[in-house]
This record gives C-alpha cells, structure tokens and sequence, in this order.
C-alpha cells in the first residue's frame, strides 16, 4: 500500500469516532488521497476552512477544549505557521498550564513537490522538536505512516505529525 493510502486508511479509522474532526482547507477535495472519499463517507466530520491560518490553529484548540478531536490538515508548514500565536503560546502550554487534556493533531505537509515554490517547501520541525508541549511524529515508510497516525489520532495531547510530499 502507498504512504498517502495508508494514511488516508488510518483517518478513515480515526474518523470513526464521532468526535473525531478532519479539518483543512483541501480535505473535501482529496488533498493528494490524503482524505480522498472521507468529505462523502464522513460529511458531518470534515471541515473545510477558508485560507485562515490563524482560524485554523486556534479553532483546533476550541473543539478540542469542547470535547472534540480535531487533526488539521495543512498543506505547507510555512503557511501553518501563520497561525503561530496559536501553535506556541496556547496548544503548546496549555495542556500543562491548566492540568487537562488536549486531543488534537496538527498534519503538516512538508518538502517539495508538483506547484511548490520556494516560499512553500520550507520544514520547521525542529522547532517543534525542541518546544515543550508538543510531541513530534514524522513517518518514513508507509507502515510507519498508519502506526503514526493512530498514535496521533488517540493521544491526549498535541501531536504534530509530519508528512513529507516526496513519500506520497
């Protein structure tokens, strides 16, 4: 099976629970067979957004405190970092801050590939790596792709989950 379908397979699991929400600005059109079929099979639970970054982000937070599990899809790193108020000074802190749990999963697309200019294929994971309150998974193979996205999908707390392009 390919990376971007074992992927697609395990959303599809994850989506299962009704509390479970796919959000990003491409997912109801198949974003490279990342969420192809899950906007028809789970349309009450995928989300489209508009170009809004810092919506996306902060909103993740908000249906998670309400009790939902959100994965937010985002297509390039550099554009999700226009949300970053959100990613550093309340996802990564607050789960620790206030003692509570935060189930969300921040899915972010890296590297180059078919449309990707300069100012789209940069990877700022390290950063992550190195910030408390975020735990950090970046598959490699397609195997490993399903077991990450499992893992993400049932923790408690914020998981940003790296998917290079090139592995699709």
């Amino acid at each position: 099976m390919l990376f971007s379908e074992e992927i697609n397979k395990a959303l599809d699991e994850a989506l299962k629970d009704e509390r479970t929400l796919l959000c990003g600005q491409l997912v109801n059109y198949g974003h490279s067979a990342l969420t192809r079929g899950l906007e028809k099979k789970y349309p009450n639970q995928v989300v489209t957004y508009p170009v809004a970054e810092n919506l996306m982000n902060a909103s993740a937070m908000g249906m998670s405190l309400a009790g939902k599990r959100p994965i937010v899809l985002h297509e390039r790193f550099d554009f999700a970092l226009v949300g970053m108020d959100a990613l550093i000074n309340h996802i990564a802190i607050w789960p620790k801050k206030c003692a509570m749990k935060l189930p969300l999963v921040m899915m972010i697309v890296v590297g180059h590939g078919k449309g990707q200019g300069p100012q789209q294929n940069k990877d700022f994971t390290g950063w992550f790596r190195e910030m408390e309150g975020w735990t950090v998974l970046e598959p490699r193979l397609p195997g490993s792709a399903s077991v990450a996205v499992h893992a993400a999908t049932l923790a408690e707390s914020p998981v940003m989950l790296i998917i290079h392009r090139e592995l699709y």
